[in-house]
C-alpha cells in the first residue's frame, strides 16, 4: 500500500507544507511508503513528484491519496475524481476569499475562486474530509450537511522552534527594554496588517510613545507591500514599524522571544498557526475574534473588537497594567498547546483518523 500526499505547493515553513510534511513523517514512522506530489517545490529536502504522476504511482485500489486543499488545483481534483482508490482524503485548510486579491493580483484571486468552486466537486468524490479547525469544517457542512467532517489541527514547526537556537542577529536593536509587539504572517490583505499599524499608533499616543511593531513575514504581493509602507508613513509610524520580510526558524524564534505580545488582526484565517507558536513559546496574545482565530485560540487569547483603541487597551492591560492577567494567559496558552496542539497531541488525533480510514 502506498500513500500519496498532494498539494499545489510544497514549501518548508509554509503552514500547509508543514502539515503535509508532518503527515508524511508520521506515516513513514508507521512503516508506510509515502510519496509527495506538488506543482511547485521550495526549500524542501524531500523527493517530490509532478502532479501528473499521481496515476502512475498510485495504481492499486488499496493505495491512498491525501490532498491538501487550500487553493485551486485542477490536476489533483481531477485525480481525486478519476482514480479508483477505495480510500481518499481531503485535508481542508480553507480557501481565502478571492475578494481580498481582486484589485492586487488577478491570478491569485482566480486561484482562490477556483478553489472555492472545486470544493463541491471534491465532496462528490466520496473522500473522507479532515479540516484544520471547526471553522473550516463549517464550509463543508454548508455544502453537504450530512457529510462527516473531522477537525484535525495541522502539524507545524513548533518542535523546530524548540530545537533551534534563537538567532540574536535578527533582533539587533530590538533586544532592549522597549515594548515590542509582533505580527507573524505573510504581508497579504486578509492579514489586515494596517489595523495592527493603527493599533500601534493608538498605543503610542495613549500609553507608551516608544513602543514598536515588528511584522515578520514574506512579501508575496509587492503592490500590497507598497500600500502597507504608505499606510505606515501616513500614520506617522516610520521608525516604529519594522517589516522583516521572510525569516528563518531561528530568526522567528528570536523575534518571538523579544516580543511583549503577539498581535493578530486578520480578517480571515483558516487556523492561524502563529497562535500555536505563541502559546508554545509562552508569549501572550491579543487578537480580533475573526474566522478561525477564536476556534484556535480558545480561552488562551485576549480578544478585542477590531478597533485600534480597543486593541491598544487590551495590549496595555497585558503589558503595563495587570501582570497577573498576563501570567494567567501565558499559563492557559501553554496548557492549551500541550493538550490540543503539541506534536504528540496532533499525532494521537491523526493516528485515530488514519486507523479509521484504513478500516473504512
Amino acid at each position: 500500500m502506498r500513500v500519496g500526499i498532494a498539494l499545489p505547493t510544497l514549501a518548508n515553513g509554509d503552514a500547509v507544507g508543514n502539515d503535509a510534511l508532518g503527515m508524511g513523517q508520521r506515516l513513514r514512522q508507521r512503516g508506510l511508503d509515502v510519496y509527495f506530489f506538488a506543482a511547485t517545490v521550495c526549500d524542501v529536502r524531500e523527493p517530490v513528484r509532478r502532479l501528473d504522476e499521481i496515476p502512475k504511482v498510485l495504481r492499486s485500489s488499496d493505495d491512498i491519496l491525501i490532498y491538501h486543499h487550500s487553493i485551486g488545483c485542477e490536476a489533483v481534483v481531477r485525480a481525486m475524481e478519476r482514480l479508483s482508490l477505495r480510500r481518499k482524503v481531503v485535508k481542508y485548510h480553507n480557501v481565502t476569499p478571492p475578494q481580498f486579491f481582486v484589485s492586487l493580483n488577478r491570478q491569485v484571486a482566480d486561484g482562490c475562486r477556483e478553489g472555492q468552486e472545486q470544493l463541491a466537486r471534491l465532496i462528490q468524490t466520496g473522500a473522507h474530509f479532515w479540516a484544520d479547525s471547526e471553522f473550516n469544517a463549517l464550509d463543508i457542512r454548508q455544502l453537504a450537511p450530512h457529510l462527516e467532517v473531522t477537525a484535525l489541527p495541522p502539524f507545524h514547526q513548533v518542535d523546530d522552534l524548540f530545537r533551534h537556537e534563537a538567532d540574536a542577529r535578527a533582533v539587533v536593536g530590538f533586544d532592549d527594554w522597549t515594548t515590542t509587539f509582533l505580527v507573524v504572517g505573510r504581508v497579504v490583505p486578509n492579514k489586515n496588517i494596517p489595523l495592527a499599524v493603527q493599533t500601534l499608533a493608538a498605543y503610542r499616543q495613549q500609553y507608551d510613545d516608544k513602543a514598536r511593531l515588528v511584522v515578520a513575514g514574506s512579501w508575496p504581493l509587492p503592490d500590497y507591500a507598497s500600500q502597507l509602507c504608505q499606510c505606515i508613513h501616513d500614520l506617522g509610524q516610520e521608525g516604529h514599524v519594522f517589516v522583516t520580510g521572510n525569516v528563518t526558524v531561528s530568526q522567528l524564534k528570536a523575534l518571538y522571544l523579544t516580543a511583549d505580545a503577539l498581535l493578530v488582526t486578520s480578517h480571515h484565517e483558516g487556523f492561524c498557526v502563529p497562535l500555536v507558536e505563541a502559546m508554545a513559546l509562552r508569549i501572550p496574545v491579543v487578537a480580533v475574534p475573526h474566522a478561525a482565530i477564536p476556534y484556535t485560540g480558545g480561552p488562551a487569547v485576549c480578544y478585542a473588537p477590531p478597533r485600534p483603541n480597543a486593541l491598544a487597551a487590551a495590549l496595555a492591560r497585558l503589558v503595563l497594567q495587570d501582570p497577573a492577567a498576563r501570567e494567567e494567559q501565558i499559563w492557559r496558552g501553554w496548557q492549551r498547546y500541550e493538550t490540543c496542539f503539541s506534536t504528540a497531541a496532533i499525532t494521537r488525533q491523526f493516528d485515530v483518523l488514519f486507523d479509521r480510514l484504513l478500516a473504512s
